[in-house]
């Protein structure tokens, strides 16, 4: 089909990727510059300015390290740092002692002094926005990763623990203290490597080689004391920082069983999963509705006060921000960036309309977030998990059903045995299809690959289903599904040949079985939870049992059921199917850090559809609709010249 490759070739042609980067180091010194006006203000007895400083810091530089930190440390570490500015202004909101909040600030800026080197030789994935042509200004987005997206690491706490040791042994080694050196070095390898079962995941899930590294470091620098050069002794401790910190970056979610309970319990962000959030929305529209009266009536800086409020003592503290955060980071971001943008326009005097508008975006972004923390999307795996068994089985079952019907109408009962032998061979291999295909992808130890592999293997469905698509819509005759079903039927009996009647059985049933091996490993890829995966087995299993109430209706009517209508119905859910795959495809090569997508401001983030606010992931979308479109009037054109 000349169309479909040249289809292929367009869905797959390169698009330019456009990179940002941030100044990591000129970030945090702003930082700590906000943070001294802060204190300043504070002293002069002007608390409403000390909050207002301490919510720029967060609002207009933590943000841009958010992500760095995310990425390279875990989401839980991201999480406690900025709940560290939100801890800040509640203390400066509560007239707390100086030299408590002072010690508050002073621990966060240690913090952000650490996590520098980490972030800056680390992976950098802060998305680069379009500009929505307003002149404002959005946080930077993450193109998300697999830490951010789905559940956090519990290994990261393991590591922090790790990283405590080596940070004190380099202490000790600053005191020439060899015993406190040597104790510090055998808690990292023992208490915590090993015991804690780090040991265990880096050789199984990572490489053995890895943990030999890791251990040889840790041997060299036990055989070594207090006077040796300190250079080398730097060099050491970092390679072995470093080294430990990748191998944790690359531990897949399988690994996360046998992690330390304490860790998955500090790492866990479910226990708000479920949790009605609707009050809080509620909460911030009636505040938001103060917010706009305290404005209208000049007080201006009451309004922007009261704004970062309603942030930090909603949105943050009530759990919602880190659930959201934990599905889906960039509606966290531009939600944030909503929030902002409200201040920002009150401080540039914008009109009454305009802090609407940038309300109701805001409003609007709340709720996409509730459906996030209600969990709907696990009812849309099932309904894909159910269509694919519904479809693919479908189109093998009329060949097997209409083969034996003809059997046993033309009185050839004794090739039964025939047909179901080759059912039987074609189920079994594509079961171990199936296995192939997973062992192949599960076999994976870094988890940045998997996230490659399973976009890989979402763009390579969305190939197939754009060709069984079109398929369908070119087969869509129930005179030649009969026409076909005769003649072979008529071949093998009059030949004699069962071999023939078997290879037509199972290449049939074979055809349907890889393709839906792939549809559901994609399906798999997607479910980023047990509960996820039980909707994908409930869907398959609800799948099979209407298979099998339409072969029952099948084997009565002897082919009587209307093929074309039915067709034409699957080819429009299958292009349905695929475009939503290409979003979610190239949404798990974000997440694998193939490339930095391309931020659009201004658009939602629609998972349930697979739209996503990405150039990368919308443009081969838009291609693949006209292409569709192109494709449906050249076959109508060539029905047309038919008939």
């Amino acid at each position: 089909m000349k169309f479909f490759k040249f289809a292929v070739l367009a869905l797959v042609f390169p698009l330019a990727m456009l990179f940002a980067d941030t100044d990591y180091r000129a970030e945090a010194a702003t930082i700590k510059e906000k943070f001294a006006q802060a204190i300043k203000l504070y002293v002069d007895g002007n608390n409403s300015e000390a909050r207002k400083i301490t919510q720029e810091a967060y609002f207009g530089h933590f943000e841009n390290l958010e992500a760095g930190i995310r990425i390279n440390l875990g989401q839980k570490k991201s999480y406690d740092m900025e709940k560290q500015f939100g801890d800040i202004r509640k203390a400066i909101k509560a007239e707390k002692p100086l030299n408590e909040i002072q010690a508050m600030i002073d621990n966060l800026n240690r913090e952000i002094d650490e996590v520098l080197p980490a972030i800056e030789s680390g992976h950098r994935l802060v998305a680069e926005y379009q500009d929505g042509g307003d002149g404002s200004t959005s946080a930077p987005a993450s193109g998300g990763n697999s830490a951010a997206s789905s559940t956090t690491s519990p290994w990261m706490s393991v590591y922090t623990e790790f990283k405590t040791e080596l940070d004190n042994a380099k202490a000790a080694f600053d005191k020439k203290d060899t015993a406190a050196l040597k104790a510090a070095l055998n808690r990292a390898k023992f208490d915590i490597y090993r015991n804690e079962r780090l040991e265990e995941a880096v050789r199984k899930y990572v490489s053995s080689q890895t943990d030999q590294s890791i251990q040889q470091i840790i041997g060299n620098l036990l055989r070594e004391d207090s006077d040796t050069d300190k250079s080398k002794f730097d060099e050491a401790i970092n390679a072995l920082d470093n080294l430990a910190l990748k191998a944790v970056n690359d531990l897949p979610q399988e690994s996360y069983s046998i992690a330390p309970q304490t860790a998955l319990a500090q790492s866990d962000t479910s226990e708000d999963e479920g949790k009605d959030f609707t009050p809080i929305v509620q909460n911030i529209k009636d505040k938001m509705a103060k917010v706009l009266q305290l404005y209208e009536s000049g007080k201006v800086d009451d309004a922007i006060d009261e704004s970062g409020n309603i942030y930090f003592d909603e949105y943050e503290e009530s759990g919602m921000e880190n659930i959201v955060g934990a599905k889906n980071t960039q509606l966290k971001l531009d939600t944030e960036a909503s929030f902002n943008k409200i201040s920002a326009l009150m401080r540039a005097g914008a009109s009454k309309e305009q802090i609407v508008a940038a309300q109701n975006i805001l409003f609007d972004q709340l709720t996409q977030s509730l459906e996030l923390t209600k969990k709907s999307s696990n009812w849309d795996l099932f309904l894909y998990a159910f269509i694919i068994i519904l479809r693919e089985g479908f189109e093998a079952l009329i060949i097997v059903a209409a083969v034996i019907a003809l059997l046993i109408k033309s009185g050839n009962s004794k090739h039964l045995n025939i047909v179901y032998s080759a059912l039987g061979v074609a189920v079994v291999l594509s079961i171990a299809t199936a296995y192939g295909l997973n062992y192949i992808f599960g076999s994976e130890n870094a988890g940045q690959t998997r996230e490659v592999m399973e976009g890989a293997v979402m763009l390579i469905a969305v190939v197939l289903l754009f060709y069984v698509g079109f398929w369908l819509l070119s087969n869509a005759s129930s005179k030649k599904w009969s026409a076909y079903i005769q003649g072979q039927i008529s071949n093998s009996l009059s030949s004699g040949d069962s071999k023939m009647l078997w290879w037509t059985v199972f290449l049939a049933v074979y055809r349907e079985g890889a393709e839906t091996v792939l549809f559901y490993l994609a399906l798999l890829f997607d479910a980023k939870s047990p509960a996820a995966t039980s909707m994908v087995a409930a869907g398959f299993v609800a799948g099979l049992a209407a298979l099998i109430i339409v072969y029952i209706v099948i084997k009565k009517f002897s082919l009587k059921i209307a093929i074309k209508p039915f067709f034409i119905a699957t080819s429009v859910i299958i292009f349905y199917m695929s475009v939503v795959f290409v979003g979610k495809g190239v949404m798990e090569l974000v997440e694998g850090k193939v490339f930095v997508p391309t931020v659009i401001d201004g658009l939602p983030t629609i998972t349930w559809i697979g739209f996503y606010p990405y150039v990368q992931s919308l443009v081969p979308q838009a291609v693949m609709i006209v292409l569709l479109i192109v494709g449906i009037l050249i076959l109508k054109n060539k029905q047309k010249n038919k008939s």
